[in-house]
């Protein structure tokens, strides 16, 4: 579980970011809460779901129903002491896990390893939809700049580029790798480890010189595939 977001967002805040939910998501966190005494649904939120995506409904929607372009699959509450066992419907008794995982334990108690995974893969797929905002944000800057000042499309590529291999480079890639290392192992401690291992070593790859000369090659030739479609693209400006 992690820690609440009242030490994230100031009250008004997190009233807004309660209220800028969906009314089905609202539902959803309201169901939940009706198991736990302590919670309403606005708290049960609050502490449940990570507090960097809590203000972007879309990203809370990603990240409870999955993503597939993203590679995020879907999540179900998941008691750490079933309910067949005598667990609580508190939120201080689970965590957000993959659906799949999640229902396949049956009626048997998750493991500490398998809560660890869970805590695991929810940061790693915060972490993916933090880097897809930043780069949506990134190009659609770029964009409005290159429409209202017409500046070329060499210079919009090699920013573009600087922006995706210093900030989003050595994360994304940590992150995309240590999902798909994961995804190679069956028992849910090696994937654990697989995950860690993998994902650290690739951001520090990343990091250096030559770690960002491959990532930058890959990334030049999707960026002039982006361009080339910028400047094939039919203009709308009158």
């Amino acid at each position: 579980m992690y820690t609440s977001s009242r030490s994230h967002y100031s009250e008004a805040q997190q009233d807004a970011n309660w209220d800028n939910l969906s009314q089905q998501q609202r539902d959803y966190f309201n169901h939940l809460a009706a198991e736990d005494p302590e919670r309403t649904g606005q708290a049960f939120f609050e502490d449940t779901v990570p507090p960097p995506i809590q203000d972007n409904p879309e990203q809370v929607d990603s990240y409870l129903n999955g993503n597939e372009e993203l590679g995020i699959a879907d999540r179900d509450w998941s008691h750490d002491t079933s309910r067949a066992n005598g667990g609580s419907g508190s939120a201080d008794n689970g965590r957000f896990e993959d659906a799949s995982i999640n229902r396949s334990r049956g009626s048997d108690n998750s493991t500490l390893v398998e809560q660890t995974a869970a805590d695991l893969e929810s940061q790693a797929d915060v972490s993916i939809l933090e880097a897809s905002s930043l780069a949506d944000d990134a190009k659609q800057a770029a964009d409005l700049t290159l429409a209202a000042e017409g500046i070329e499309a060499t210079s919009y590529l090699a920013t573009a580029g600087e922006f995706a291999l210093d900030a989003l480079g050595p994360l994304v890639g940590g992150v995309l790798v240590a999902k798909a290392t994961a995804d190679q192992f069956d028992k849910t401690e090696h994937k654990v480890i697989a995950a860690t291992t993998s994902g650290t070593l690739t951001a520090i790859v990343l990091t250096t010189p030559i770690g960002q000369l491959g990532l930058g090659c890959y990334l030049s030739y999707k960026l002039v595939k982006a361009g080339h479609r910028f400047l094939t693209k039919p203009s709308n400006v009158g």
